[in-house]
């Protein structure tokens, strides 16, 4: 199989997704998927200091991100914070709807997100020459970077960002209400079901693998009950799970 061909089958086999509706909440919290052939996941959720978003999807990303935002009775001004997994252009696309929030990614991400530097694998090189960089200019946006793992409050919730590179230098993860949601570090196809990142898209697949490995064993034990990929793929974190996603990373 080709790596066109690879890509190619990729975007057929993540066109649906799966336990999406477990986290949404009534008026707290909605999630939704950006069009087909690539569905990515949008993220809302209404705090006691205003709402905040996880990632943002991929083309006609902004008409998903206000839909996402009427089952919460918000608009997209109302968005304070926005927290993006990892730089890949199906998970940035919605970035001029809320283009007033701040923006919270790695300090290893930032310059992905701002021109500074440019992802390596060939999709994503592709996707460049072909269509244009999809982030915003320097400056266009308040970028807030972390560079270790960091606690944002908001009110009577926490949002807890993990670094989490592999897939892309500066990938994060994010425990919010018991789900984790972790962007491309996971994967899902119609055959054979829960995989590691594609290593087509993938920077650096074998500390991808070690690495997801490091956080599952900290972040599981303090409860989570749903495990997200950025795909709207969302699974219970098993051990059946850990093994799956891991394979190949000792």
């Amino acid at each position: 199989m080709t790596r066109m061909t690879a890509v190619l089958a990729a975007l057929l086999l993540t066109a649906c997704t799966m336990n999406m509706q477990a986290v949404r909440e009534p008026s707290r919290s909605y999630a939704v998927a950006t069009a087909p052939p690539w569905q990515s996941m949008v993220y809302a959720a209404r705090t006691d200091s205003g709402v905040v978003v996880v990632d943002l999807g991929w083309y006609g990303a902004g008409n998903d991100l206000r839909r996402a935002l009427r089952r919460l009775g918000a608009r997209p001004e109302d968005v304070t914070d926005v927290f993006i997994t990892h730089t890949h252009r199906d998970h940035i696309g919605g970035w001029r709807a809320v283009r007033q929030a701040r923006f919270h990614l790695s300090a290893a991400e930032a310059p992905y997100f701002q021109g500074a530097a440019h992802h390596g694998d060939l999709p994503s090189r592709t996707g460049e020459a072909v269509l244009g960089n999809p982030a915003p200019w320097m400056g266009e946006v308040h970028v807030r970077p972390f560079a270790s793992d960091t606690a944002f409050v908001f009110g009577r919730d926490t949002l807890r960002a993990y670094l989490l590179p592999g897939h892309t230098p500066g990938h994060a993860a994010y425990l919010f209400r018991r789900v984790l949601f972790m962007g491309d570090a996971f994967s899902w196809h119609l055959v054979g079901g829960i995989s590691p990142a594609d290593e087509i898209f993938t920077e650096n697949s074998q500390a991808n693998r070690g690495n997801v490995r490091a956080l599952l064993d900290r972040v599981l034990p303090l409860g989570v009950d749903w495990a997200c990929n950025a795909h709207a793929k969302c699974v219970k974190p098993d051990s059946a799970f850990v093994r799956r996603i891991t394979k190949g990373g000792e």
